[in-house]
């Protein structure tokens, strides 16, 4: 993971304070997300030889260590004057060997494209080395003998890049043109705006001598999609997956439904719906590809540290995905290597005292009956009761339970739970440099998201010791899996729910198909400048695009089942799994929220009447 920053520059004088102080800014923020290196590289734009220098282009790389034996600084540049910026990791399609950098591996196979005389249209084939690559990417490329800039990020929008473009001009676009990995609050008023780069394809820059003459849009396109359909651009792409599968399942197909007499709203853990045939294949199959995903995500990750530091850690709410990841992850890492847990929790003052509330009123009514400890005498009442803390959110209570588990079916593995306790002081505190990681999203859910995820990725918290206390514990993990992608796929949200009690099969396959549509533009690229802040890269499993591609080419009953209570139905695969992986109780685990598990969501009285997509004002900033 790294930070890119690349800019055209003219000489309009009009525009040179406001890019000055916008490149120092970003500069700085991108110097966070690779602490290992930073450098610069520029080009200059000019007529021919004897010209003044017209325009020029900046690439500044900040490089966080995590493929090959030793730091590769980037901008990478080559003899021909090829410049490479990339901020990614190749997993497949490309081959990166135990001992590579893949960004190193990636400009030598462009070099050689550049290179070969036989080739006589360098973008189809630039385009078709790029649609190679699994893994999540943002990058910037200038091919010099043609003077164009490519950049753009992977089909899903794994990572965050976002630009500055001034309007269209005659003969060309205005300039400055910036590319960023991260940015700032649209509040800053006084630094040029900046808006998300579409993860729908590939952009192409061409320059002349005094700036930008176009810019192109290579699309990626459904390998649905008939050919022979005339598209919006003569260059294309094609999706490394396919759309949902839209068969309808019929009625031999399905499981049986529980008995009539059977009757829950939600889940029992040992109440387990039928395996048919059907299932046990893509249970089978689902294991094999989401744990080649994970193998691919946390071999290869240099150690930097001590020798005891955990290299990887999991975003973890105890939830079903973030456990099921955790068991796949314990069989590609080193026995004894420890795995750290991060665990979130705030104090909300609102729900603290929504509790202290409820708590008065049980005791009164109790009182009431004859009942409290004082006038009992039963013993009932009098038995010792588990420690109460601002700190035990859903997510630390449904945390623990899984850690019990996987304690049971890997013992071996030293697991770090690191219970990370954010006082509602700093939580205030931090919040306006959390809304400036975000932008230029600026909504009170993604602000409620973000806070959870920024402090978690940060690290510090407390773990226990031999001795069962509380310890002081920094995490030292650079690679984070995250579960994202888990829900969105497999109809994790309450929203399929509904589609399912309005449209059948029918409106959850479109809805299902919706959500991966728009997965990029939703939380991918904020999640990814929120992360990587503290230096650390997110990766994602359940979006390694041969997992996308198995669960769309699924039947839509076998990923998920809303025939059946909470609990049970969604994600019925994956619940599967977690059986076949030796997760009883914790199989059962329903979706919930971060914003609510964390309580991060409506955390004073004023909150209280805020909804999600509300823009989060200026106060506080």
């Amino acid at each position: 993971m790294c930070g890119i920053l690349f800019s055209i520059q003219g000489q309009r004088t009009d525009s040179q304070e406001a890019y000055a102080r916008t490149w120092a800014t970003l500069q700085e923020l991108n110097s966070r997300r690779g602490p290992s290196a930073q450098d610069v590289y520029t080009v200059s734009l000019a007529q021919d030889e004897i010209s003044s220098r017209v325009g020029l282009m900046t690439f500044y790389g900040a490089v966080l260590h995590l493929r090959g034996d030793f730091v590769t600084r980037q901008p990478h540049v080559s003899e021909t004057g090829n410049v490479l910026l990339w901020n990614g990791e190749i997993f497949d399609g490309i081959f990166v060997g135990h001992h590579q950098n893949d960004g190193r591996v990636l400009m030598d196979q462009l070099d050689k494209l550049s290179l070969d005389k036989g080739i006589k249209d360098h973008t189809s084939a630039f385009l078709g080395i790029m649609a190679k690559i699994e893994g999540p990417y943002a990058f910037v490329y200038y091919h010099a003998s043609s003077n164009r800039v490519y950049f753009g990020r992977d089909c899903l929008g794994r990572r965050s890049l976002l630009w500055h473009k001034e309007q269209q001009i005659e003969g060309g676009m205005d300039l400055p043109f910036i590319l960023t990995s991260v940015g700032y609050s649209s509040f800053k008023s006084d630094l040029l705006p900046l808006d998300e780069v579409p993860a729908d394809g590939i952009y192409c820059l061409s320059i002349q001598s005094n700036g930008i003459k176009s810019l192109d849009r290579y699309p990626w396109i459904p390998s649905t999609i008939d050919q022979r359909v005339e598209q919006e651009s003569l260059y294309t792409m094609q999706l490394p997956f396919g759309r949902v599968n839209s068969t309808i399942p019929s009625e031999d197909q399905l499981s049986e439904p529980f008995p009539e007499n059977l009757k829950f709203d939600q889940a029992h853990p040992e109440v387990v719906p039928p395996v048919t045939e059907d299932m046990k294949r893509a249970i089978s199959d689902m294991i094999e590809a989401l744990g080649d995903s994970v193998r691919r995500r946390v071999q290869d990750i240099p150690r930097t540290g001590m020798i005891h530091d955990a290299r990887v850690g999991i975003l973890f709410s105890g939830g079903l995905d973030c456990l099921c990841l955790a068991a796949l992850a314990d069989k590609f890492l080193p026995e004894g290597e420890a795995i750290d847990l991060l665990n979130v929790g705030f104090e909300n003052p609102r729900s603290e005292k929504a509790r202290a509330m409820e708590e008065a009123l049980a005791l009164k009514r109790l009182k009431k009956q004859g009942l409290s400890n004082s006038n009992n005498h039963t013993g009932e009442n009098n038995k010792p009761k588990a420690p109460s803390t601002k700190y035990n959110v859903p997510d630390r209570i449904t945390g623990y339970e899984s850690l019990s588990e996987l304690r049971r079916i890997a013992p071996h593995r030293h697991w770090n739970f690191v219970e990370v306790n954010i006082p509602f002081e700093e939580a205030t505190a931090k919040r306006s440099e959390i809304l400036e990681r975000i932008a230029p999203l600026e909504t009170v859910m993604d602000l409620s998201i973000a806070m959870a995820f920024w402090f978690a990725a940060r690290g510090i918290g407390y773990i226990k010791n031999e001795q069962d206390e509380m310890v002081p514990y920094t995490s030292q993990a650079k690679v984070l899996l995250s579960g994202l992608g888990a829900d969105e796929q497999l109809g994790g949200y309450s929203r399929h729910k509904e589609q399912f009690k309005t449209a059948s099969w029918e409106g959850l396959i479109q809805e299902l198909q919706l959500d991966l549509d728009r997965i990029s533009t939703r939380n991918l690229g904020r999640d990814d400048r929120i992360i990587s802040d503290h230096g650390k890269e997110a990766r994602y499993p359940f979006l390694c695009t041969n997992v996308v591609q198995f669960l769309s080419d699924l039947r839509v009953d076998l990923k998920v089942d809303l025939r059946y209570p909470r609990g049970v139905g969604e994600k019925i695969i994956l619940r599967h799994v977690a059986r076949e992986l030796g997760f009883d109780r914790s199989s059962s685990h329903w979706k919930r929220a971060v914003q609510f598990g964390a309580r991060t969501a409506k955390m004073t009285e004023n909150g209280r009447s805020e909804i999600g997509q509300q823009v989060v004002g200026r106060e506080g900033q």
